[in-house]
């Protein structure tokens, strides 16, 4: 027995297997989610559900870089999978969100959260990963809310679980995801905010010149802002009234998704070198395009550092850190900074 990958037109074809899956539409955008409703077994950190005939859906619930499910279909992981699975943690009802496994809030917010308006119950246990930060919970339980959704939050831990009679939604595409998040804004302010958007508590992609930058924009009337201690519901009301974004490269700049069409977002990123940091290199430019926003990107100097926390290490390869300019800090020449208007 090995593990097989059906597709979507087996799936389709299939009177039995098309019948696991229900098909929950949005409310208000014509957006449509499938969502696998058995008993299946699952690891909490790609959530790349596996039935008990040994079906697989990577058109369904692939998701990030493809290349990673290739484990899944290898004789190595079908050996251990076999050795390991009565030990299994069994878990039974639950929906199955997710979260990111080192709580990066792109992910968490892009790929796992616009799945929770396809939930047609008004009570349900929620799964996600127990490293999603407080925050991340509030504004789940916020949505809930207003969804009039009585939410218990289950909490996975690393490794593999069995989950029977339980739900997981398929992985949407970027752009339906934006779309969803999107329809979220609040706009409060006749007066649009312009905002900088500081690093200074992050462990790379600090701008080692900022106090300097803040003076410059400061005199153009930037209020500056640590988004680390403002709550998501806040950060949706703040980007939902903004005018001008200015940041570094960095998770804060997924609350884009909540602006309205023409704001500025002016990026600070670092100088990519690698193919596989195209993704990185794309990641809010595509979000601008998708949402009619104003893009400009300036390219700021790599500063090596010396050391990085250590929970940053355990989710990102030696090689990577060494060598990416994703993970230093950067210099920007003021006079870039100078011309935002």
């Amino acid at each position: 027995m090995k593990i097989l990958n059906k597709k979507i037109n087996e799936i389709k074809s299939d009177n039995k297997l098309n019948s696991k899956f229900l098909s929950i539409k949005h409310n208000n955008l014509n957006i449509s989610c499938n969502i696998l409703k058995e008993t299946f077994f699952l690891d909490s950190a790609n959530y790349f559900p596996i039935t008990s005939r040994y079906e697989s859906f990577l058109d369904v619930f692939g998701w990030g870089e493809i290349s990673k499910y290739n484990n899944f279909y290898s004789e190595n992981f079908l050996y251990n999978f076999n050795k390991n699975i009565n030990n299994f943690k069994k878990l039974s009802n639950i929906f199955i969100l997710g979260s990111s496994l080192s709580n990066n809030y792109y992910r968490n917010m892009i790929t796992f959260l616009p799945r929770i308006f396809f939930i047609n119950d008004k009570k349900i246990k929620l799964g996600i990963h127990r490293n999603s930060s407080n925050k991340f919970r509030t504004f789940i339980n916020v949505l809930c809310k207003q969804m009039q959704i009585d939410v218990q939050f289950v909490f996975l831990d690393d490794g593999f679980f069995r989950f029977e009679n339980s739900r997981i939604p398929e992985f949407l595409k970027v752009s339906e995801s934006v779309r969803i998040l999107n329809s979220l804004k609040i706009t409060t302010n006749n007066k649009k905010e312009k905002i900088y958007l500081s690093r200074q508590n992050s462990s790379y992609r600090n701008l080692i010149n900022e106090q300097d930058v803040v003076d410059e924009l400061k005199k153009k009337n930037f209020r500056v802002v640590d988004l680390n201690n403002i709550s998501i519901l806040d950060q949706v009301k703040l980007f939902s009234n903004a005018d001008v974004i200015v940041s570094p490269s960095g998770s804060s700049l997924t609350n884009i998704v909540f602006c309205n069409p023409g704001t500025n977002i002016i990026e600070i990123k670092p100088r990519y070198k690698f193919d596989y940091e195209s993704n990185l290199k794309s990641r809010y430019s595509d979000i601008c395009s998708l949402l009619n926003l104003n893009y400009i990107s300036i390219e700021a100097d790599p500063v090596s550092i010396e050391n990085i926390k250590k929970d940053k290490k355990e989710f990102i390869s030696p090689k990577i850190l060494n060598e990416s300019n994703y993970y230093k800090n950067l210099l920007v020449k003021l006079n870039e900074i100078k011309s935002i208007n």
